[in-house]
């Protein structure tokens, strides 16, 4: 087992350098009448903000899982790594639905990444808890309650992709709001 500093700080690296990608599929329009432009780029400009939130709350999440987590082996790493792919990764299906908001397949695109990249958390954070030495037996309350947290998320992705069927600005909204679901540490939803 090692500690997670040099982990952290890479997977940091990686979050700022996936959320800062979003911002280059957005086009200054060149030519013809400036406010039509900008208004017919919207699709654009919800997807950057339902991405950017969403990765932005998978940060959080990220820190708040290391908060508990403090010992890693190398399984721990690669599953750490696997998730880092995921994030990588956002900013295309990103880029795919605002230009194609359209499209039934780019949402689908977008809202199963969304579903993996929960599954990806799942499996992460199963093997931080069941591992001995990665966390202290003091943290087990809370990380009940962000393993309830979690379960959630692939319920609420697979609605994601039931979505994407119907509208991909819809799937965009929703993607959004279950962002805000996730920006709430699991604590706040426990029973008192």
């Amino acid at each position: 087992m090692s500690e997670t500093s040099r982990i952290e700080a890479f997977s940091d690296g990686v979050f700022a350098i996936a959320i800062t990608l979003l911002i280059l599929e957005i086009k200054v329009p060149e030519h013809g009448d400036l406010g039509r432009a900008l208004m017919n780029d919207w699709p654009s400009f919800l997807a950057f903000l339902a991405s950017f939130f969403t990765i932005g709350v998978m940060w959080m999440n990220h820190h708040r899982l290391f908060t508990l987590i403090e010992a890693a082996d190398d399984v721990l790493i690669g599953l750490n790594l696997l998730l880092l792919l995921g994030i990588t990764w956002i900013p295309f299906p990103t880029a795919l639905l605002a230009t194609h908001p359209h499209e039934r397949i780019a949402g689908l695109v977008y809202s199963t990444t969304f579903f993996v990249m929960s599954l990806f958390f799942q499996v992460f954070w199963g093997y931080a808890t069941r591992r001995e030495g990665i966390m202290s037996p003091e943290n087990s309350a809370g990380a009940r309650q962000i393993t309830w947290q979690y379960f959630m998320g692939p319920v609420l992705y697979l609605i994601a992709i039931a979505i994407a069927f119907v509208s991909g600005t819809a799937v965009l909204i929703w993607s959004a709001l279950v962002a805000v679901y996730f920006a709430f540490p699991a604590s706040a939803f426990s029973r008192r």
